[in-house]
């Protein structure tokens, strides 16, 4: 391998806890639903682990393991509001993990937890613009990912050094900027 370009993805994580601290107010009861066998997912969970150990109100009470998957993620968010009934967060490592806690916590009748994602897929832009739990979204750009990788193996073959290593970077829409996009 020449060079890795990926997305930024403990970059990410740190947006997608600084969404969560500032939407709960810098309190609050937060579960990760992780898959910490994929190091893009370690990745994110070490960035959002770092902006909540900044805020000493912020709690994570459990990371269980959804696999990636929406009927696995939505289990573990049933278990998590069983067993942490003041769960006011959740970070979903990817949507599959955001939209399996957004069904569970709809069928539960549950409100006033924030549930933040990862990937923007149409379905979870859809939910966060229709206003429900799920209220912000991790967005990668794979436009620039590819143009980078062009411009990368340019580089490489015209005899240049390339980095092992180039992150791209990501950002946080919500509802409000969805609605900008559109």
């Amino acid at each position: 391998m020449v060079s890795h370009i990926a997305s930024d993805n403990y970059l990410g994580g740190k947006l997608a806890g600084e969404y969560l601290v500032k939407a709960l107010n810098g309190k609050g009861k937060v579960a990760v639903i992780d898959q910490p066998i994929v190091e893009s997912t370690i990745q994110r969970v070490r960035g959002f682990e770092e902006v909540l150990r900044g805020s000493p109100e912020m709690h994570i009470v459990a990371k269980p393991n959804g696999d990636g998957v929406r009927d696995k993620a939505m289990k573990a968010a049933e278990d998590l509001l069983q067993g942490y009934p003041e769960l006011n967060g959740i970070f979903g490592i990817n949507d599959d993990s955001a939209l399996g806690a957004l069904s569970a916590i709809e069928s539960a009748g549950r409100k006033g937890i924030v549930v933040v994602g990862f990937d923007a897929i149409p379905e979870a832009r859809a939910a966060i613009l229709r206003d429900s739990v799920l209220k912000a979204d991790v967005v990668q750009n794979p436009l620039q990912i590819g143009q980078k990788t062009i411009e990368t193996i340019d580089r490489y073959l015209r005899g240049e050094t390339v980095p092992p290593l180039i992150p791209v970077e990501v950002r946080v829409v919500d509802k409000a900027s969805l609605e900008k996009e559109k």
